[in-house]
């Protein structure tokens, strides 16, 4: 009988060579690049803040502070390392490129020993550091080029116009001063308005990149109008000025506005005088503005409602950062800034609740109200803040949600 192994190694052969046969087909069809039989390659997308020419750090999205987590933190003594004891030498130190000579710039005053100057020292000698996240980096010349095209509008007291002059030192080194009205009046002569331009715009008729505009109370108290050029400024409560402001929205892509030392107890607002009739009086003119804004801001525009600092009564008795906030009481000021936070809480309120991208709250209270020893006259004065100081730590934090919501209208345009 003939043995069958022949047969058997033959069919061995035979199936092994089908089967390399078909691994490599397999292997050339996975390789083609046209029938996508193997997975891609992973693509990261892009991070919009990345194509932005001002930012220079960019931290992960998980650690990028938010206006609320920004506030949580310490002011760390660093020391700054002047290369001379002088006006010059403290603003080389601090980046200072300053377009006018603001009151508030207290290493500027003359006086025996140069005492204030030597305060000021004291003042920039701490760094607010928070404790949970990190601010977009930017370069300031950078950032100055892109409100030549994306101009930014400052809107509200003199805590407000603090925050401008803080802008103009640390932007001013490409600014110069409009000559001429930038049409931010409404044309009217009496409304003073602080007005800068970028040298790329400077021969372009009414050109303006950075601009402030004085309003105490964004309404006039007599109706909750909002007031247009030439309106009579109405009732004040106390001194101050109340001027007309939402005309010129349009020309700007940033807005900030702010409000809230001005408003005080009277009868104009109830028979009480009380908190709770004042709390009340400014929530129905802050709606006003509100609902004019949602209607009339256009998409491209950005909103910021910034917080107020309450003052410190007695200030001259602090020396350093607090590490708890010392608030104001009743007996302590006759300002009501006790209820500043109230009126911060208004607005705050109302932008999460609306999750309007429009609108945006830069909270910067917690980490300014741990300065009372930076405030710009140790005497009397006891809301504003010198310069340089703690309002230039807010403009960090203004300056990293800039790039934010310039980055976001690169996503979505």
């Amino acid at each position: 009988m003939p043995s069958s192994t022949p047969q058997l190694k033959s069919s061995i052969v035979y199936t092994l060579s089908i089967v390399s046969l078909v691994m490599l087909l397999v292997l050339y069809w996975a390789w083609r690049d046209d029938l996508l039989l193997l997975p891609e390659p992973h693509q990261t997308t892009p991070d919009p803040i990345a194509s932005l020419d001002f930012v220079t750090h960019i931290p992960s999205r998980s650690l990028q502070c938010t206006s609320d987590t920004f506030n949580t933190g310490s002011w760390v003594h660093r020391p700054l390392q002047l290369k001379e004891d002088s006006i010059r030498g403290m603003e080389e130190a601090v980046n200072y490129h300053c377009r006018a000579n603001f009151p508030h710039k207290c290493y500027r005053r003359i006086d025996d020993n140069f005492k204030e100057f030597n305060r000021s020292l004291r003042i920039v000698d701490y760094t607010w550091e928070p404790e949970m996240c990190t601010l977009i980096g930017t370069d300031p010349r950078k950032l100055t080029a892109h409100l030549a095209t994306n101009p930014l509008l400052m809107v509200g007291d003199s805590i407000t116009q603090l925050q401008f002059e803080s802008l103009n030192c640390l932007l001013g080194q490409d600014l110069t001063n409009v000559q001429l009205d930038a049409n931010l009046t409404g044309g009217d002569p009496k409304v003073w308005a602080g007005q800068l331009v970028h040298p790329s715009r400077v021969q372009e008729q009414g050109a303006v990149s950075l601009a402030y505009l004085r309003s105490d109370y964004l309404v006039r108290l007599d109706d909750f109008k909002i007031m247009e050029p030439f309106d009579e400024e109405g009732y004040l409560i106390g001194k101050g000025s109340n001027f007309p402001w939402v005309h010129a929205l349009d020309r700007f892509s940033y807005i900030v506005i702010n409000t809230g030392p001005h408003w005080h107890a009277d009868l104009k607002w109830g028979p009480n005088k009380s908190d709770k009739e004042l709390v009340q009086a400014f929530a129905k003119g802050m709606d006003a503005v509100f609902k004019y804004l949602k209607e009339h801001v256009k998409p491209h525009q950005r909103i910021w409602v910034r917080s107020t600092p309450y003052g410190h009564a007695k200030c001259s008795q602090y020396k350093k950062p607090d590490a708890v906030p010392h608030a104001p009481s009743k007996k302590e000021n006759e300002y009501q800034w006790d209820l500043l936070e109230s009126f911060d809480m208004v607005w705050k309120n109302w932008i999460e609740a609306e999750k309007d991208e429009r609108f945006r709250f830069l909270n910067v209270s917690s980490m300014a109200n741990l300065r009372g020893d930076a405030h710009s006259s140790p005497d009397s004065d006891c809301l504003h803040t010198c310069l340089p100081g703690p309002v230039d730590d807010w403009n960090q934090l203004f300056f990293h949600e800039i790039a934010q919501v310039a980055a976001s209208s690169i996503s979505t345009s």
